[in-house]
């Protein structure tokens, strides 16, 4: 493990919302993931996920923000979403729960995600993984196969979120991709559809409607493995 680079974690900070700051500064939660890629990679983020070792705890704190931000809180059984448009909406993840920056970080599919900040009271803390900073320059993809639980076809959709950014990936890394995507086929059925591959592609497109992007419940557009509402997630924060 490493961390990030001084200016690039005072970057960070400096870049999230005042009463994000607050609350990491009252609130013993992680910043992980695609905030911190973004904001470094000079690209636009289009939410903050914040993560935690106690969901109910997370569900206090973003209750809080939500009042105090007049906003929406959503809730699914990956999160707890506040949403305030037009300020950008804060994701408390309680689909995975972590009291360690380090299991934090390795839990990330692909290195150019696998980073975090927190807060100790005193001063703010990072770190990444050696390959963080390597892979986000090259705008390559290295997927690191995390065992997790999750959906099969949520790799597969943030790669297709990465390649749609610019980003590049090689030929082992996607092989990796397709397998975890392959693990959650029914293989009965898969010796049942064997040779047909309009069958086959039927069935791999099921379970990427599983946590398909495009498809809104309930107003809620599902973006990564979280939830935000289209269109929103666009907005910059509010002064």
């Amino acid at each position: 493990m490493n961390t990030l680079i001084r200016d690039d974690l005072h970057f960070v900070v400096s870049r999230l919302p005042k009463d994000i700051r607050n609350v990491m500064q009252k609130h013993r939660i992680f910043l992980a993931g695609g905030f911190i890629r973004a904001t470094i990679a000079g690209e636009k983020p289009s939410d903050i996920d914040l993560f935690g070792g106690l969901k109910e705890s997370l569900r206090i704190i973003a209750l809080e923000l939500s009042n105090s931000r007049k906003g929406k809180l959503h809730e699914t059984q990956n999160a707890y979403t506040v949403l305030a448009p037009p300020r950008i909406p804060v994701q408390f993840i309680t689909r995975w729960l972590y009291l360690s920056p380090e299991l934090l970080v390795e839990s990330f599919d692909f290195t150019i995600a696998q980073a975090c900040i927190w807060f100790d009271g005193e001063k703010w803390h990072s770190m990444c993984s050696d390959r963080f900073y390597p892979d986000l320059a090259a705008r390559r993809l290295y997927y690191t196969a995390p065992e997790r639980h999750e959906d099969a076809g949520d790799s597969m959709l943030r790669l297709r979120k990465f390649l749609s950014k610019g980003y590049t990936i090689q030929a082992s890394s996607m092989a990796a991709v397709i397998a975890r995507l392959v693990r959650g086929v029914d293989f009965e059925h898969l010796r049942e559809i064997a040779g047909k591959e309009a069958a086959l592609g039927k069935a791999l497109t099921n379970l990427l409607r599983e946590v398909d992007p495009l498809t809104v419940i309930d107003g809620i557009e599902i973006v990564d493995e979280h939830e935000v509402e289209p269109a929103r997630a666009n907005h910059e924060e509010g002064a």
